[in-house]
């Protein structure tokens, strides 16, 4: 006689709600313009020519043209007095150099002085300007928000059944 044995086994798995917390993230990135900057310097003129003049210094180009023109006044005069001596040795009143040189007048010269210059220098400039050209920044911005993930996983049951055969009386099994 065959018996059959049966044998029940069950697993129960719990129902679970799993749940993940996922952070927001900001995330900022600036990009920087500035700025951007041109200088025009300032050229300063001082004419310095009335205020030497004030104070008796003479520029180099009227020094040279006075000395020109008193040279040339010097060599005429020269040939006039040249010229004088020799029409008064030919003349019918001849006079000797020495007469003639003391029969010219005399001349005086006069010097003043004068410590404060009448005319100050003349300071005048042109150009000058700063240019600034200025950008904003430019950023950007990426944000993700909070989010919260949930998975389900139901709940279970899982039932085994196992079956044995057996033989009742049981066979002796004999050696031989």
């Amino acid at each position: 006689m065959l018996i059959y044995q049966v044998s029940l086994r069950y697993e129960i798995s719990k129902a679970q709600l799993l749940m993940r917390t996922i952070p927001a993230q900001v995330k900022v990135e600036t990009e920087r313009n500035g700025f951007r900057m041109q200088s025009d310097p300032i050229r300063i003129q001082i004419d310095n020519s009335g205020f030497f003049q004030s104070i008796g210094i003479k520029p180099v180009s009227s020094v040279l043209k006075e000395s020109a023109a008193s040279a040339q006044k010097a060599v005429l005069a020269y040939m006039c007095r040249h010229t004088n001596e020799k029409n008064a040795k030919l003349g019918p009143n001849a006079k000797t150099i020495a007469e003639i040189a003391n029969s010219r007048i005399g001349h005086t010269v006069w010097s003043r002085l004068d410590f404060i210059p009448k005319e100050g220098p003349c300071i005048s400039w042109e150009g000058g300007g700063v240019d600034i050209e200025y950008e904003k920044d430019e950023r950007k911005v990426d944000m993700t928000p909070a989010r919260i993930e949930f998975e389900y996983i139901p709940y279970k049951v899982e039932i085994f059944a196992e079956i044995w055969l057996k033989e009742f009386p049981p066979e002796e099994i004999t050696v031989r």
